[in-house]
């Protein structure tokens, strides 16, 4: 897709980011609203009942736009219209449609005595709670950013923070409605208010669910006693599978340090038995940190397992990615990019060593993959420091001029290296761009020439 294509797609986009989260905090209102207001028996007042039917009528056009959105098959993205509509309506069509229609409302405006209806009332209000079963698409669509159904049903599998967030809600989700519950069991003293009555039905949860049980709240009837066991076990389970995910989220956060720290260890012992001199482990251990801490990632590892074509095509992109960081390349062609990607050469460069020395000739500039570097004056004072993702040396592409400034590595570095004569050829081919870059250069550094 153009940047161009892109650009106008944004508005759609972020019209379907702000609706999904619109359908979020219209379903999560549901989902904690319409337990309190059961257990609890409150008076439903007229701003709630505007709100049920402004959300019946957007969890409406919702259904609507479902009937229009594409899905996931098999790895597939699915867009034949047909099969779109077939499939919701086998699948989810009267569970959404159910949950969507204001039956209790419906209720109140055709009973207006509606003395002995309050439960059939109630039980309407259940039927709002069915749109629980939304929230995991609607996650999908907010986690959707590359328009790639696999890709993004991979990073969203992947997502800690995604993780982390569902986990926290549903149980939020469930505590509440457990707290609701135990209050509908118990008889509830009529001088308390309805927010004192909740938190201590909220307590008691916390208390038993935590296995601290003080007992100073207990069930007074076989009912609630039995609500309380089953609670109980409730709460063994769901107590070990929260420290369960959480403990896999950190093992997994944790993972990379340990691995570092392994081979370190190994790496400690054999210096260590064949007696390697001081200064070398110096060096040995400087560089296997760099290489450890910047590229023996998990990511590389998997990436070393491609086959040949697919690495040389994703380093193609990264490379890629490195030029259009460059502004004098902001108007470069796609095609005039990936000439010069593939003029790229590596290098590595030691601790102290000296990458551009001050008063030379320039013939290339360099892009810092991994490391840092320091600019240093004619006088040795340094000037700045340089960090993965910064480039220097760039005017020499443009004219051949003696180096202002002296660039030397503070640690062991990763560089690519674009050279003149590479560029030159490269834009021997794209005569417009050239021109447009030589204009540029005399605007922004008039001494050049």
């Amino acid at each position: 897709m153009s940047n161009k294509e892109k650009n106008q797609s944004k508005p759609g986009h972020y019209l379907n980011i702000f609706w999904n989260y619109l359908m979020l905090l219209g379903i999560a209102w549901y989902g904690f609203s319409i337990p309190i207001v059961i257990a609890l028996r409150l008076e439903t007042p007229e701003w709630s009942n505007i709100i049920n039917i402004i959300l019946s009528t957007l969890f409406m056009v919702d259904i609507f736009i479902i009937f229009r959105t594409p899905f996931l098959k098999d790895n597939e993205l699915v867009t034949d219209p047909r099969i779109i509509r077939q499939h919701y309506l086998k699948h989810r069509f009267a569970l959404d449609l159910t949950a969507t229609i204001p039956w209790d409302l419906i209720l109140i405006v055709l009973l207006p005595d509606n003395h002995g209806f309050d439960n059939l009332i109630i039980v309407a209000r259940m039927f709002r709670v069915l749109r629980l079963f939304r929230i995991p698409s609607i996650i999908a669509n907010l986690r959707s950013r590359t328009g790639n159904a696999l890709v993004d049903a991979i990073y969203l599998e992947t997502n800690q923070k995604v993780r982390i967030f569902m986990l926290l809600f549903w149980v939020l989700l469930a505590l509440n409605a457990i707290a609701c519950g135990w209050i509908l069991l118990n008889e509830t003293p009529p001088n308390k208010t309805h927010l004192s009555i909740y938190i201590q039905a909220f307590y008691w949860l916390i208390v038993t669910v935590a296995t601290v049980g003080y007992g100073d709240i207990t069930p007074q009837t076989d009912i609630a006693r039995i609500y309380a066991t089953l609670v109980m076990m409730v709460g063994i389970a769901m107590y070990g599978y929260i420290i369960g995910n959480v403990s896999t989220t950190i093992a997994n956060a944790n993972a990379q340090k340990q691995r570092r720290q392994d081979k370190f260890s190994a790496l400690a012992d054999f210096m260590k038995r064949y007696d390697i001199p001081l200064g070398t482990q110096n060096d040995i251990f400087s560089f296997y940190d760099h290489f450890l801490r910047d590229r023996m990632t998990m990511a590389t590892e998997i990436l070393q397992e491609l086959p040949q074509e697919l690495r040389r095509e994703i380093d193609k992109y990264v490379n890629l990615f490195m030029l259009r960081s460059v502004p004098f390349f902001t108007n470069a062609s796609h095609e005039c990019l990936m000439d010069m990607v593939n003029c790229l050469t590596t290098t590595i460069c030691s601790p102290k060593e000296i990458i551009i020395q001050a008063g030379d000739k320039g013939n290339e500039m360099y892009f810092l993959f991994h490391g840092e570097v320091e600019v240093l004056d004619p006088h040795g004072k340094q000037l700045v420091r340089l960090r993965a993702g910064a480039f220097f040396g760039e005017i020499a592409l443009l004219r051949q001029v003696e180096r202002v400034a002296t660039v030397r590595a503070i640690s062991f570095c990763d560089l690519y290296v674009l050279s003149r004569t590479e560029f030159a050829r490269v834009m021997g081919s794209y005569p417009d761009f050239a021109r447009q870059l030589d204009e540029v250069v005399r605007v922004r550094y008039p001494s050049l020439g």
